[in-house]
């Protein structure tokens, strides 16, 4: 009986949803009658789940090379080349213009396998929406993470990390952060 479903719609199975009082569907967001508005738009590399393990990472100021980033650039976590939480840095709908991060945790399920465990730090990265382009940050301030933590970090800051020393053999010329230099041996 569809009528105890709120939704109107009868389930199948956890992946199948019986179209009942949708008259023109659902949309690629799950959404009856929807027009896929509300999808997620996540950048690529910063999809993660939802976890009921989180911790916070509260950031004051976000910056590529010191320049502060725009509303439509995001912030992500991550636990080696995992992604563990991700935030839109658009200050104006942060409480006081100071945003968080959330970071997830590996409650043990296959969905958060590789997530963040008690004492583990985490490592962000910046993406600048209007260059498309994705830079490694280095936080003003390391935290280990906790499930229930709640952090605060001065400031993130994306650039290029790579050989600053032109002698190096690895060396980068656009690089604007100091990352490890190999040199050939004599």
């Amino acid at each position: 009986d569809s009528s105890a479903n709120p939704l109107d719609v009868w389930v199948e199975n956890c992946t199948n949803i019986i179209e009942n009082d949708c008259p023109q569907g659902y949309d690629e967001c799950g959404v009856c009658n929807g027009d896929g508005s509300t999808c997620s738009d996540y950048p690529d590399e910063f999809q993660f789940t939802q976890s009921v393990e989180q911790a916070f990472y509260f950031i004051e100021s976000v910056t590529i090379d010191g320049v502060s980033i725009d509303n439509n650039d995001w912030v992500g976590a991550f636990n080696g080349n995992i992604c563990v939480g991700a935030r839109k840095w658009d200050t104006s709908l942060c409480g006081i213009g100071v945003c968080d991060v959330p970071i997830m945790g590996d409650e043990g399920s296959n969905f958060t396998e590789g997530y963040m465990h008690f004492g583990e730090y985490p490592t962000f990265k910046v993406y600048d929406a209007s260059e498309n382009s994705y830079y490694n940050a280095i936080p003003s301030e390391n935290h280990p993470w906790a499930h229930f933590g709640i952090y605060n970090i001065e400031n993130l800051n994306g650039g290029i990390v790579g050989c600053q020393d032109p002698t190096g053999c690895n060396y980068n010329e656009n690089a604007t952060d100091s990352g490890e230099c190999e040199y050939a041996m004599e």
